[in-house]
């Protein structure tokens, strides 16, 4: 079954604020890449792998969002009838795209954080194969739930609904392993690491446990609030959401890794 947008019609102001915030989100990580490009030579080399990947994350979400954007303006048509935008036969609009997204970040993300923290060798290998993998399940398993959310929205009678609260349960279970050992590992640190670079990292994890909790909440919405408001109101938690957790999250970690650039005696930091 399609997302659900796909069975809903749109006000014109809906429709155009989805699209608005789509082209928001590729505008902010378009620019995003050029900061991480040109503040890369500001971080040690041991470190600078975290920049490196904030710009890679940034390519694959503009890449991913800007094709997104792409389905929304040509999944509706305008019906002067009904002045209101309508579903096209001919295309479906998917958040699974997110998802494909989500799947490449996600372990980048995490495997950042290792970066910044100081891991190296084995001790990096250790804890970064277990976390990448329970993000990348995390994502795969809340990837099916996505399809039966006409079923849970009451849209399709007779087709089973429950898969989209197993699918989500399952998903939040790698989620919270993420979160409780990433809090772990800020918490307490392989090694020192210098106030003002640790100060940076605790505001990663408050930013990673506000921006990660958005997705199950706009996950749940089809089942809570399955109208035309309902899906603008999640358009615009999923921006919210990958605007924090890619790019402000990134720009965090590469100051806290400028300042541990700094206390080892980086120059250019």
């Amino acid at each position: 079954m399609p997302n659900l947008e796909n069975y809903l019609t749109f006000a014109h102001w809906q429709y155009e604020i989805v699209r608005h915030l789509l082209q928001l989100t590729v505008a902010c990580f378009a620019a995003g890449f050029v900061y991480f490009i040109l503040t890369a030579k500001d971080i040690a080399p041991r470190y600078r792998l975290s920049s490196i990947i904030s710009a890679v994350v940034m390519v694959s979400a503009v890449l991913e969002i800007a094709y997104l954007s792409l389905l929304w303006s040509t999944a509706f048509n305008y019906s002067t009838a009904d002045a209101a935008w309508v579903p096209a036969e001919s295309e479906l609009f998917s958040n699974g795209f997110r998802y494909i997204n989500w799947s490449i970040d996600v372990p980048m993300l995490l495997t950042q954080i290792l970066v910044v923290l100081g891991l190296t060798g084995q001790e990096f290998w250790k804890r970064c194969w277990p976390l990448a993998g329970a993000g990348l399940l995390m994502i795969w398993t809340g990837y099916p739930g996505q399809f039966y959310e006409p079923a849970v929205a009451g849209i399709a009678p007779g087709a089973a609904a429950w898969p989209f609260w197993f699918w989500g349960a399952v998903s939040t279970v790698f989620f919270v392993y993420i979160l409780w050992t990433v809090g772990m590992l800020i918490g307490r640190p392989p090694e020192k690491i210098e106030e003002p670079a640790y100060r940076q990292l605790k505001y990663c994890w408050y930013l990673l446990l506000f921006s990660w909790t958005i997705y199950p909440l706009a996950y749940v919405i089809p089942a809570v609030w399955p109208t035309s408001d309902g899906m603008v109101l999640r358009q615009g938690l999923f921006t919210i959401a990958d605007i924090t957790s890619k790019l402000i999250v990134g720009i965090v970690l590469g100051r806290a890794a400028r300042f541990r650039s700094q206390a080892i005696g980086y120059q250019p930091a």
